[in-house]
């Protein structure tokens, strides 16, 4: 083989060292030199052999072909697709697909570290993934990774996580009427899968089987199965709750199986949502700043299906009903927190939320006002005798309660505020912050459980 450091193909792409080798394929980090300053990129190189299966090939300039029209900030975006003849590349003909090169660990090598996953991060892998597979399955026509699993999934050192290596890619338009490559890995492959077919559930199958070993350290297919289940409650301590999404996302028949990544998401959302405990204004020092610093990315991001499971489930029979405006604008609260949380900024649009909160209703009309620091989630009353509702998020350095704190670090606080008459007046007062302390808005007070 001739390929070595440094040198440089296409007159762009200077190799620097190896990430990956087969006897077919190699996997470079390389830098582009068009580039000022010259950017890392990844080159992968497929060598070319007689005895070769041609379906390797199609793989590979299906992978080209499908990343090169995909836009998805956690897809590392396409480059570039060339082939090099044997004088450069040795006795063989290579092919070459250059891809952004995401710095950052392979899930597989952090369990080869010895890296331990907990229920909260391998529910925050999995909405990220989730919303990767949304995108990827509601495309037209529909794209299928089918090979999820840990080394094909890198946690950035942005602390997102990144879905790579399309080699198996499939969409339905290839797929309809015609046989494929059986393409996976072993363990986290769905049965369908390797009869040759491919569905939306059987990228969820690999996610659970790969959420799974992140959980017990083991591969699924050292896992003990039951009637094609995978065998692994015993070896956790996990919610029953979650035991269940994941046996459900792990179900041998897909038709078992979640419908889709959007409704695997729901659940897993409805999964996470913590009872809500009411809110502590003003805040009175260093415990209740401690309480707010705390708080982990999971105990705010699970927000789906709130509105329509939170009378159900989370109020007991003694609790009066809650009104309907009181249990979307709670909602709209906490699907704000995780947004800030995620994208550093909040969202205008009560429909990308995502917890099914219309913007209108029989009885109310539902929007969103955002200021510099704070965004405010409306509940407003169509009706006169039904009061109407406001709820504030707030963004705090957390150096307002600690000036030791990073100032870097930010404190969401949310707070919940109803009219305290029903007057049938179209607006209502906003809460405000100062000196650390959230408020309810004049003629409102702040709404409790």
């Amino acid at each position: 083989m001739m390929l070595q450091a440094e040198q440089v193909l296409q007159g762009r792409y200077r190799l620097q060292h190896k990430l990956g080798q087969n006897p077919s394929r190699q996997t470079w980090l390389a830098q582009d030199i068009q580039t000022s300053p010259a950017q890392n990129v990844v080159v992968k190189l497929l060598a070319f052999n007689p005895q070769m299966h041609w379906d390797e090939i199609k793989l590979f300039e299906r992978e080209a072909q499908v990343l090169k029209h995909l836009n998805d900030p956690q897809i590392p975006k396409y480059h570039d697709y060339f082939s090099i003849d044997q004088h450069t590349g040795g006795d063989l003909p290579w092919f070459g697909l250059v891809q952004e090169y995401i710095p950052g660990n392979s899930l597989q090598q952090l369990l080869d570290k010895g890296k331990c996953f907990t229920q909260l991060q391998a529910q925050r892998i999995a909405r990220q993934v989730l919303k990767i597979l949304i995108g990827l399955h509601e495309l037209s026509p529909p794209v299928f990774h089918r090979d999820i699993k840990p080394s094909n999934l890198i946690l950035g050192e942005d602390e997102q996580v990144y879905l790579v290596d399309f080699g198996a890619v499939q969409d339905r338009a290839t797929a309809e009427g015609a046989t494929f490559t059986v393409v996976g890995t072993s363990g986290y492959a769905p049965p369908e899968q390797l009869w040759g077919r491919a569905v939306p559930a059987s990228d969820l199958y690999a996610l659970g089987a790969t959420l799974i070993h992140l959980l017990t350290g083991i591969a699924p297919a050292n896992l003990p199965q039951r009637q094609m289940r995978i065998q692994f409650a015993d070896k956790v301590t996990l919610d029953a709750n979650f035991i269940s999404w994941l046996e459900k996302l792990t179900e041998p028949a897909a038709e078992r199986r979640f419908e889709s990544a959007r409704q695997a998401l729901v659940a897993l959302q409805a999964v996470c949502f913590p009872k809500q405990e009411p809110a502590h204004h003003p805040l009175g020092g260093a415990a209740d700043y401690g309480r707010l610093a705390s708080l982990t990315v999971l105990q705010v991001l699970g927000v789906g299906l709130f509105a329509t499971l939170l009378p159900r489930f989370l109020f007991a029979p003694h609790h009066p009903p809650q009104p309907e405006a009181k249990v979307n604008v709670t909602a709209m609260n906490r699907a704000q927190q995780a947004y800030q949380l995620e994208h550093k900024s909040f969202s205008d649009s009560v429909v990308n939320l995502g917890v099914g909160v219309p913007t209108q209703s029989d009885t109310y009309d539902y929007s969103i006002q955002m200021s510099d620091r704070a965004v405010f989630n409306y509940g407003i009353s169509r009706q006169d005798k039904l009061k109407s509702y406001v709820g504030g998020v707030f963004s705090i350095p957390a150096t307002d309660f600690d000036v030791n704190a990073n100032p870097k670090k930010i404190i969401t606080m949310t707070i919940l505020c109803e009219e305290a008459e029903s007057d049938g007046d179209l607006s209502i007062s906003n809460p405000t912050y100062q000196n650390g302390e959230i408020a309810c808005g004049v003629g409102t007070a702040e709404s409790r459980e």
